[in-house]
C-alpha cells in the first residue's frame, strides 16, 4: 500500500501509517496511491483522474478548499476532515489575539525595541477593558461558540451573532442575539470573530461595505480562512481609522511575506496559520486523520 504524505505530522500518527503503508511524498506515480493525506498541499481534479486505484482523500484539520471535492465525489472518493479536534486551539488563539490588540502589545512591544518610551505609561499605549463589550460572531459553528464561551465566562460580554443558515431560536439557545447583516453586526460589535469556511459565497464577505458600517473602536480577528476578509478593504480600515485594529492567522498568500501591507501596521497582528498549531491539537488531529483512512480502507469499527 502507498499514502502519499508531504507536510509534517505529529511523530505518533506517522508510525501508525508507516506500520501499514510506504509513504511517498509526492505524486509522481498517482496510480499507485492507495490514500492520500494532505494538510495545505492541493489535490486537483488532475491528480484525482490519475490515481485510479485512491481510496480516500484524509484532510489533516477542517477547511477542504484546497481539495477538488467536486471531482473526489465524481470518483467515489470520500474526503473526511477533521471537524472537533482543532477547535479548543484555534478558540484559544482568537481569543488571545483579542486580548493582545486590546493592550495594545504589539505596538508596545515595537516602541521598546526602538526606544521610544522615557517613562511608563505612555498615552499612546492606553488600551481598553474587555470586560462587558460585545463580540460578534461571523458563523455560529463549533469554533466561534467556543470562543464565545470563554469571552462569556471570562469577560460577561454580550453576544451577538451573524449566520443566515442559523435561525434566531437556535442562536438564542446559545445566549447569541442574530442579526442580518454583517454591517449590523460590524455596526454594533466592540470584538468581531469570523468562523465560516472559505466557499463561493464566503469569498470577499468582509469588505468595503461592512468596514464603512464599523464601530470605529471594533477589533477584528480572522483564524478561519484566507480570502474572507477582502485584505485591500482592511487595510484601508485600519490606516484610516475605520476599525480600531485586527489580527489575522489567515492569509491569501500564506505565510504573508513583507510587501503586505497589513504586516507593517502597528494595529495589526499576523501570525502564519498557528491556529491548530500545538502539540496537543497536532496529536488529536494526526491521529484522527489517520483514523479517517483506517477506517475507509479496513471499515469503520
Amino acid at each position: 500500500m502507498k499514502i502519499y504524505l508531504s507536510e509534517n505530522i505529529t511523530k505518533s500518527a506517522y508510525d501508525r501509517l508507516a506500520e501499514i503503508a510506504e509513504i511517498v511524498t509526492n505524486f509522481d506515480h498517482p496510480e499507485e496511491l492507495d490514500a492520500i493525506m494532505v494538510r495545505r498541499v492541493c489535490v486537483t481534479r488532475e491528480i484525482i483522474e490519475k490515481a485510479t486505484n485512491l481510496k480516500v482523500i484524509s484532510m489533516h484539520g477542517i477547511g477542504r478548499d484546497t481539495i477538488d471535492v467536486e471531482a473526489a465525489n465524481e470518483y467515489g472518493i470520500p474526503v473526511p476532515n477533521v471537524p472537533n479536534q482543532s477547535m479548543e486551539s484555534v478558540a484559544e488563539l482568537a481569543v488571545t489575539q483579542m486580548l493582545a490588540l486590546s493592550r495594545k502589545i504589539k505596538k508596545a512591544n515595537i516602541g521598546i525595541c526602538k526606544n521610544r518610551y522615557d517613562s511608563h505609561g505612555a498615552s499612546e499605549l492606553i488600551g481598553i477593558d474587555v470586560y462587558g463589550k460585545t463580540l460578534g460572531i461571523i458563523g455560529i459553528g463549533r469554533i466561534s461558540l467556543r470562543i464565545a464561551e470563554i469571552m462569556k465566562a471570562a469577560f460577561n460580554v454580550n453576544l451577538i451573532g451573524y449566520d443566515p443558515f442559523v435561525s434566531e431560536e437556535r442562536a438564542a439557545s446559545f445566549g447569541i442575539k442574530k442579526v442580518d447583516t454583517i454591517e449590523e453586526l460590524f455596526a454594533k460589535s466592540d470584538y468581531a470573530n469570523v468562523s465560516v469556511p472559505l466557499t463561493d459565497s464566503t469569498r470577499n464577505l468582509i469588505g468595503e461595505s461592512a468596514f464603512n458600517a464599523a464601530n470605529p473602536n471594533l477589533i477584528l480577528v480572522n483564524t478561519a480562512r484566507g480570502g474572507i476578509v477582502d485584505e485591500d478593504a482592511l487595510y484601508d480600515a485600519l490606516i484610516n481609522g475605520k476599525i480600531n485594529a485586527a489580527a489575522s492567522d489567515v492569509f491569501l498568500s500564506e505565510p504573508p511575506k513583507g510587501d503586505n501591507l497589513l504586516v507593517s501596521l502597528e494595529n495589526f497582528i499576523a501570525t502564519p496559520h498557528i491556529g491548530g498549531n500545538t502539540k496537543e491539537c497536532l496529536e488529536r488531529v494526526g491521529n484522527a486523520a489517520v483514523d479517517n483512512i483506517f477506517d475507509v480502507i479496513y471499515g469503520a469499527k
